[in-house]
């Protein structure tokens, strides 16, 4: 939520509107096959025009609490996975956001080092995405694309609830 909404809000009200609002999403949700995805607590409320505001902290310190908790968190990745992981850590670098499907495969079939199988690769991608490294989904609808470079989902939200 963004804390920048409030400023009409006397103070004294702001709780009352926060646990409001939660409850909203947590209801919309409710039903949700991806519910068990979400973190709805704590109560964060971002001020997206203040860069000083402290719950930035609150939200970075439970954005590393919740990486180290993550059940795939020090897990050895094979060493197959490697060059592929590497060759798409440096198209991010170069600026690319977003990859076909197909595009993954054909890097992955040009490697000098090591070609994951399509079933190596299928766990590559869900296991880069467990790691909040890319963005795949392995649905019919979604499985065409990899976001290479999460920090565009953010953006993109960011636009919807910044309007910029």
């Amino acid at each position: 939520m963004h804390n920048d909404t409030y400023f009409i809000l006397k103070e004294e009200n702001v709780e009352t509107r926060r646990e409001e609002l939660y409850s909203g999403i947590e209801e919309l949700f409710k039903d949700h096959e991806g519910k068990h995805h979400l973190v709805l607590r704590p109560l964060i409320f971002v001020n997206a025009k203040d860069k000083a505001d402290p719950e930035i902290e609150v939200l970075k310190k439970t954005i590393t609490e919740l990486t180290f908790d993550h059940p795939c968190w020090g897990e050895r990745m094979p060493n197959a996975c490697v060059p592929l992981e590497l060759e798409i850590a440096e198209l991010v670098a170069e600026g690319k956001q977003i990859m076909s499907l197909v595009e993954v495969k054909e890097l992955n079939d040009i490697s000098e080092v090591s070609v994951l199988s399509p079933e190596q690769l299928t766990d590559f991608l869900h296991y880069q995405h467990s790691l909040g490294k890319i963005v795949y989904f392995d649905t019919p609808q979604l499985r065409d694309n990899v976001i290479i470079s999460p920090l565009l989902m953010v953006e993109v939200m960011r636009s919807f609830i910044t309007g910029v």
